[in-house]
């Protein structure tokens, strides 16, 4: 009635049920229980025509020095995923990493381990969501790693929030990072990503539906920003390594400081 649809489905494989894994845990019974989850919410990904089936492996990890066997840890990621795309070849898959949460260490934890599991994987549905709070979180710059995604086939969707960098708080866009959101959207133009940009944040104590709508507006302002800014300039910035220069493109949109 709305003309709305689902754009992903996500299989909870992160619940207590699997807390001591999902693909990895020690049980193979569990291990099974998470295959065929997934291969069930696959068969609804079709069913509901969504774009793609979303892995997010949350319990897949370790906690302790010396509580799991790495390798042993690995394979069984790999095998389990696999078991599942495979099964599926005309779904698109992808995962969500993340450095830690609920895992002290996750598996899946930063944009190059995440590309050398699919390409372990070794199917050609398998992709990546990047996530920029993730990113943040892992250290990592989220334009960096994005492109990295891109350049190697792999970015299946785009979300954004914000954080503090020690935690998944998932705030609004640009509530802390705006810069680097900017900077960030400004790699979203130059891959001519075109598909939409997902929000993903958990307003615990502000109105959900505001906190949304900033999130909508402060985005699209960053995006009309974007489009105002010189990027031959900025290109050539880059290609000098300017800092100061690049820097000034920016805050000159964002705060008028060409209008001293």
């Amino acid at each position: 009635m709305r003309g709305l649809r689902a754009a992903a489905i996500t299989p909870h494989i992160y619940t207590r049920v699997f807390q001591n894994g999902s693909f990895t845990n020690p049980d193979a019974a569990v291990r099974k229980a998470a295959v065929d989850l997934c291969k069930r919410a696959s068969e609804i990904c079709v069913e509901l025509n969504a774009d793609y089936t979303k892995f997010w492996p949350g319990q897949d990890g370790h906690d302790y020095p010396l509580q799991v066997d790495h390798a042993r840890l690995w394979h069984d990621e790999v095998e389990g995923m696999r078991a599942v795309v495979e099964s599926a070849p005309d779904v698109q898959f992808a995962i969500e990493y993340k450095l830690k949460e609920p895992r002290g260490h996750m598996l899946m934890s930063t944009a190059a381990t995440t590309l050398l599991a699919i390409q372990d994987v070794g199917t050609d549905n398998l992709g990546i969501v990047m996530d920029f709070g993730h990113s943040l979180f892992a250290k990592e710059a989220p334009s960096a790693a994005l492109q990295l995604v891109h350049s190697r086939g792999k970015l299946v969707s785009v979300e954004l929030n914000d954080n503090r960098l020690e935690w998944d708080d998932d705030l609004t866009v640009g509530a802390l990072h705006p810069v680097e959101t900017i900077e960030f959207l400004i790699t979203v133009r130059r891959i001519g990503w075109t598909k939409p940009l997902l929000l993903d944040q958990f307003p615990f104590r502000e109105d959900p539906v505001t906190a949304a709508l900033q999130s909508i507006e402060t985005l699209d302002a960053m995006l009309r920003l974007v489009d105002r800014l010189d990027l031959d300039a900025l290109a050539a910035a880059q290609s000098r390594h300017d800092a100061m220069a690049g820097q000034r493109l920016v805050l000159d949109e964002m705060l008028g400081l060409g209008k001293r």
